[in-house]
């Protein structure tokens, strides 16, 4: 089996399990969760510009809260950013096109298939809901409920050890800074997705503009 991508490649022969990232990869959900952070942090008198919100693409509210807002409670902030977000995915977020396709294809040719995010836990089902993929993901791994979150390699690590996996045997599909940090020095072969692919200067398997383009072919 290969995957491919325009002229590029990659053999699967070796590969068992498929890691996906979540937001800005399967879902687009980045304005929502950058609009309840920018809220919250306003409400606690901190401004937060575009480029500080950027920075914290693909890593956990957690981190954004600690770092950028700093209150005296990080957890009930938290909590407050991640409400005001899922109240607004149902009409926010939808699937980047190829997305649900692509992991229902790598399930139907025997890889295990799963969800490596920082977004919590409610937020990824609700993707999973949104993408009818239920019956197609093996393990669901959230940031939420680990000691260290991306950009840190501990999700991947965490996430090949739940699946039974050892590193070179998986590939990941990321699309930010962090997440590509993180599934690169998991030792993880990566596909980049997404606009930043063009600019990417991390050492991927693949880099690809646009998921849909993204196929598994049979080799003759």
């Amino acid at each position: 089996m290969l995957l491919r991508y325009q002229t590029q490649q990659l053999d699967l022969k070796d590969i068992d399990a498929v890691i996906f990232d979540l937001d800005g990869t399967l879902v687009e959900s980045e304005p929502v969760w950058a609009e309840a952070k920018k809220y919250i942090a306003n409400r606690e008198n901190v401004d937060v510009s575009e480029p500080i919100l950027l920075a914290y693409v693909g890593r956990s509210v957690a981190d954004f809260v600690t770092e950028v807002i700093a209150p005296v409670n990080v957890q009930l902030v938290e909590k407050d950013i991640v409400e005001r977000a899922l109240a607004n995915y149902e009409f926010n977020v939808s699937e980047i096109p190829g997305a649900s396709d692509l992991v229902r294809e790598f399930s139907r040719n025997g890889f295990a298939t799963a969800i490596c995010s920082s977004a919590p836990e409610k937020a990824i089902q609700k993707c999973v809901q949104l993408l009818n993929i239920g019956s197609c993901i093996t393990e669901v791994v959230s940031s939420e409920f680990l000691a260290i979150g991306k950009p840190d390699k501990f999700p991947f690590v965490e996430t090949l050890r739940r699946l039974g996996v050892p590193a070179e045997r998986a590939i990941a599909f990321e699309d930010s800074s962090a997440g590509l940090i993180s599934s690169i020095s998991a030792g993880i072969k990566t596909i980049c997705v997404g606009p930043f692919a063009e600019l990417c200067n991390f050492e991927c398997a693949i880099y690809a503009k646009n998921i849909s383009g993204i196929s598994l072919i049979a080799p003759h």
